[in-house]
């Protein structure tokens, strides 16, 4: 699985890139939402984890920028992030995501997760 990450905390970055990374992920990791459209415009990735708080761009309008992007409109978008309010999470799945989770997470389940949420439950990588 390539994966598009967008974490600007350099170690939860890290932590997480490698958990991927263990469980067979190639992993693009970025700071903040514009990098991660520019990274989604111009690469294949499976999927993008994207946290809500980042600066020059936040999740949430990255995400809507990517399903309005012809390029990037098909991408599954997961959000990985410590916003777990009701409100923020019925956002992010109205705005297209395919999931939330919420931070802090099992680094150790977090490519089984990712591919429940996308629909393959017996997914480890």
């Amino acid at each position: 699985m390539r994966v598009l990450l967008a974490e600007d905390e350099p170690d939860i970055q890290l932590i997480t890139r490698l958990a991927l990374e263990e469980a067979g992920c190639t992993v693009v990791a970025v700071g903040d939402g514009r990098a991660a459209i520019e990274a989604a415009q111009h690469g294949q990735f499976d999927v993008a984890l994207l946290d809500v708080m980042m600066p020059r761009m936040d999740g949430f309008t990255a995400c809507a920028r990517l399903r309005e992007d012809p390029r990037t409109q098909r991408l599954p978008v997961i959000f990985l992030t410590a916003r777990s309010q009701e409100l923020e999470v019925q956002h992010g799945l109205a705005l297209g995501a395919q999931g939330y989770i919420v931070k802090p997470f099992d680094v150790f389940r977090l490519a089984v997760r990712i591919g429940e949420l996308l629909g393959e439950p017996s997914a480890s990588s």
